[in-house]
């Protein structure tokens, strides 16, 4: 129907928007949906002077002859319902100038009609929602079900859950778009704009594609001046499309929690891949090498420690060396005295000289002397035994768990289909969710005091005051253990004003062990033959009990590091002074000179002349500095563009598969098993030889085919040299007897 004015259902709207909306509402109530057609313009101009929209299913589908790889169906019918709208020349005013009412298809009823096409649409404040719930690593099909729960159900939503699924994607998407590289450069950038003590840096092969990158912010730069002594690094997680390794270095603060310190992936477990990210590592830390670094048994990785960490003293996980003893030492399975005896070698013996004693019984009491395995493990003895670590600081750790821990955490928010983009930003998550625990920790324990078991000592209060909560909890359990589970054996005093202990411990399964203290009168400083302080850094109970024993009133300050007080970061945001040029911390003294030349800078900004002066004497003392520090050389640049950044091939992570998971009872549901008679029924032909081609049985002998055929002997029948299948011919499956 054909319409010279305005239709009196159609007001006069002003703009292409209004108009579509006013005949989406239109289509909506009768219960069809709205698709954009034809538009027109005045000659000459970009003034729309034609808009037209019909009916989703006007005109017919045009399909191509090749192959489909998704059907679909087929909604158009040729509708000729339509709306077209005619504007002035000013293009303000639209109305209505062809309106056809009749459809030739059944209309939407009323509750199909929120799956209409045209009128689903995910507002701003609905894909805010998703995003942020999303990001918080909720799925997005219970995001969708807390939407439709919010209005009363999925009619009153607005769009579908496939709505909802590729609204999440295409957000994902505007991240990589111009690759997953570069997304990921850019952002790295970004946030080295946002905090200016963020550092990273990209490793790239000779075809400019990404094989590695190692990035840690300011925070973790702190944390690591402050808690990195002991450190943790493992790479055993690999989920995300490339199979880049992920490896964090983990630290633990003065809570007892895990602190990230920088993160890095790679694509290769290579030792040369391991001396870049520990090279890199250094020059972003200030050169500061670790005291202790554990990792498990990874060749390469131990190669590039030697190489590059020469001071830092490599241990190895003893976690992941007794999951795997039972399989080299089939004894252990059975017998509990020598798995005993091999624990106890582990981290339960105290000097060299017992860990020997303990090998050598369990050598001779399993016969494991001919053992290769025990033999390479004897041999790197002092990366995983207590016995030959006793000068070095490891705070009482044996494994990777803490790593382990760190992957657990990144599972749940990254797999085997992400990109590198969103592997970096989940694993931001999981530091983020590590340092508001810290937070949360920090304000507790300024809140309130401990409350303690033994309100009586003066130790457990002195303590108190400079312990964090859990570092004291650890101390307490020490100090109860040393006054109820430890006794003095004997005492011996010495010209030098030194005191000799013996001390005993009555625990079951360890009495009669027995450990020598020296202690100084003068100074009350004590030493222990466990050498537990040195070790864990908190005093051991063999020395708390001879604290008691003197009642002894203040605990000397050199049993309590600052790594474990409550102010362990205390002094990192001092006002600048000139002494701190000499400070111990690199770190202390970067942050307080970026912070007086931050100052420094807001106070000439409005005076050109000093700005002039600044740029002219940073230049000059750039340059001297330079000479001063790498001899005048230039700071070599990577000669690579990184706009030009390629992401690297694509790889499925081992063990992992994109396949649907199937179902319990598809797992379980055997194909049923083909008949005898089915089977006998079927036939191959055997070329005997070029000329002739004889059919055979699947069930005939060797003696019948020979019988049935004068050309062929029974071995000449079992050749496949002489005998090949037509492979032409069609079987549902390959018999056993064609089986290798």
């Amino acid at each position: 129907m054909q319409i010279e004015k305005e239709h009196p259902s159609f007001p006069v709207v002003h703009s292409e928007e209004d108009a579509y909306a006013l005949y989406c509402q239109y289509a909506h109530n009768i219960g069809f949906s709205v698709r954009r057609q034809h538009i027109f313009y005045y000659t000459h101009t970009k003034i729309i002077k034609v808009r037209e929209y019909s009916c989703a299913k006007a005109g017919k589908k045009h399909t191509k002859p090749s192959p489909i790889k998704y059907r679909k169906l087929d909604t158009r019918t040729g509708c000729l319902a339509c709306c077209h709208f005619k504007t002035d020349k000013d293009g303000k005013n639209w109305t209505v100038a062809k309106f056809v009412e009749e459809h030739n298809h059944p209309l939407a009823s009323e509750k199909e009609q929120h799956l209409l096409r045209s009128h689903r649409k995910v507002s701003d404040m609905q894909g805010n929602l998703l995003k942020n719930m999303s990001e918080a690593g909720i799925k997005t099909v219970h995001a969708y079900n807390f939407l439709s729960e919010e209005v009363g159900g999925v009619q009153n939503v607005g769009f579908t859950k496939t709505d909802a699924y590729n609204y999440v994607q295409r957000g994902k998407k505007a991240l990589i778009e111009s690759g997953d590289s570069i997304g990921l450069l850019k952002m790295l950038q970004t946030r080295q704009l946002e905090d200016n003590m963020f550092s990273y840096k990209v490793q790239t092969d000779d075809q400019n594609r990404l094989t590695g990158f190692f990035w840690i912010d300011g925070r973790g730069k702190i944390d690591y001046d402050c808690f990195g002594d002991v450190i943790i690094f493992d790479t055993t997680y690999r989920l995300n499309k490339y199979n880049l390794a992920c490896a964090a270095f983990i630290g633990v603060n003065n809570h007892w929690q895990s602190v990230c310190v920088g993160c890095t992936f790679i694509a290769e477990e290579t030792i040369d891949s391991f001396c870049w990210v520990f090279e890199t590592f250094l020059k972003f830390v200030g050169d500061k090498q670790p005291i202790t670094i554990f990792t498990d048994q990874d060749q390469a990785m131990a190669v590039a420690i030697e190489r590059v960490l020469t001071t830092s003293r490599h241990r190895l996980c003893q976690w992941h060396i007794s999951k795997k003893a039972p399989s080299k030492v089939y004894c252990f399975n059975h017998d509990k005295g020598v798995r005993g005896l091999f624990h106890q070698c582990m981290s339960k013996c105290d000097c060299e000289y017992e860990f020997d004693h303990y090998w050598n019984e369990m050598m001779l009491k399993g016969s494991l002397h001919n053992n290769r395995w025990l033999q390479d493990l004897y041999a790197i003895r002092k990366k995983w035994s207590t016995a030959y670590n006793k000068d070095v600081l490891d705070l009482g750790i044996l494994s990777t768990q803490r790593s382990e821990s760190a992957n657990h955490g990144l599972h749940g928010c990254s797999k085997a289909t992400n990109s590198i983009v969103e592997c970096f930003i989940g694993l931001e998550k999981l530091i983020s969710t590590w340092r508001r625990a810290e937070f949360d920790e920090d304000f507790k324990c300024t809140q309130g005091s401990v409350d303690l078991k033994y309100k009586g000592s003066i130790l457990l209060k002195q303590a108190s005051k400079i312990f964090s909560r859990k570092m004291f909890s650890i101390f307490e359990k020490s100090f109860m253990e040393g006054a109820v589970g430890v006794s003095i054996v004997d005492e011996l005093r010495s010209e030098d004003n030194s005191i000799s202990y013996v001390t005993s411990q009555s625990d079951e399964g360890v009495d009669g062990k027995r450990w020598f203290l020296n202690l100084n009168a003068n100074t009350d400083e004590t030493t222990c033959s466990c050498r537990g302080f040195e070790t864990k850094g908190i005093p051991c109970k063999h020395v708390l009990r001879i604290f008691i024993h003197r009642n002894i009133k203040h605990i000397p300050d050199q049993y309590f590091l600052k790594r474990f007080s409550l102010h362990a970061k205390k002094g990192i945001y001092l006002p600048y002074s000139p002494s701190l040029a000499h400070s111990d911390s690199n770190l202390v003294f970067r942050n307080h000179l970026m912070r007086f030349t931050y100052d420094l800078a807001l106070q000439i900004e409005s005076c050109q002349p000093a700005k002039e002066l600044v740029m002219k004497s940073m230049n000059d003392l750039a340059q001297k500095v330079q000479s001063m520090v790498i001899g005048g050389e230039g700071v070599n640049k990577n000669e690579k563009d990184e706009t030009l950044l390629k992401d690297p091939p694509r790889k499925r992570p081992k063990g992992v598969s994109n396949a649907r998971i199937k179902g319990h009872w598809e797992k379980n549901t055997k194909a049923p098993r083909k008949k005898k008679a089915d089977l006998q029924s079927k036939t191959i032909p055997v070329n005997v030889n070029p000329a002739t081609t004889k059919v055979y049985n699947f069930f005939d002998s060797p003696e019948h085919v020979h019988q049935s055929t004068a050309q062929a002997t029974p071995a000449e029948i079992g050749s496949q040299e002489n005998y090949d299948l037509d492979l032409s011919f069609n079987f549902c499956s390959i018999p056993d007897v064609f089986k290798p």
